[in-house]
């Protein structure tokens, strides 16, 4: 916080507000990675594409509609370690990822952890993992944007009437960074939280969230 009174026309308290909201996700996201090395590349490229025709049979077992399946990332080539300073033929790569994106509903997170279960049989499965998001964030963006100019509104009230002055209005205001967004699973969050948008019918676990901070730097102008 500070207070300043250069002269007579400029006397402002400046203030940073900070902001954090917790809210339900509303998509899912299972990352699949395949990776296959053997003497040649059609023995790899075989073996992703076996792996690929297992995987698409789970997903419509499961009732995962096809458009929710994202290829992506397929690279492939030699690979070669640096030993006793020679270059060391390891084999051919090849390596394959998928992304599967859905609403985060119980239906559809009781598939995708039904598909990952069968997904673990694949033979070149490199890595399986379900990351949890948000769609449409505008709204919440708003929130957790009003949440932190509140906090700053506070600071500054508090400050003036310690320094028997009162506010006249917000001079500036001034994001210190963009909002941030990450994942977060802890039971115990919502105690923390300046506010949290829940669905009461909501089936996920109440640990389970997207959280939102903001700060914010607040000039204001003041009076006697």
């Amino acid at each position: 916080m500070k207070v300043v009174s250069t002269n007579e026309k400029e006397n402002v308290i400046s203030v940073t507000g900070y902001g954090k909201l917790f809210v339900e996700p509303n998509f899912l996201n299972i990352f699949i990675s395949l990776a296959c090395r053997s003497n040649n590349m059609k023995s790899s490229l075989e073996g992703i594409n076996s792996n690929m025709k297992e995987l698409f049979e789970l997903i419509k077992q499961y009732n995962i509609e096809e458009n929710w399946v994202h290829v992506v990332d397929l690279s492939f080539g030699p690979k070669y370690e640096w030993k006793k300073e020679v270059h060391e033929f390891l084999g051919y790569d090849v390596n394959q990822k998928v992304n599967i994106e859905m609403d985060a509903t119980r239906e559809n997170e009781e598939n995708a952890r039904k598909v990952i279960s069968e997904i673990a049989s694949l033979k070149f499965l490199n890595d399986c993992d379900i990351q949890y998001g948000l769609k449409n964030k505008k709204k919440y963006l708003e929130t957790v944007r009003e949440l932190s100019f509140k906090n700053a509104v506070d600071k500054a009230e508090q400050y003036a009437a310690l320094a028997s002055v009162r506010i006249i209005k917000a001079n500036s205001i001034t994001d210190r960074d963009s909002v941030g967004v990450y994942s977060r699973s802890n039971s115990q969050m919502n105690e923390d939280a300046d506010y949290c948008m829940t669905d009461s019918d909501s089936y996920l676990p109440t640990g389970r969230k997207i959280v939102l901070e903001n700060t914010v730097y607040v000039v204001f102008d003041i009076a006697k």
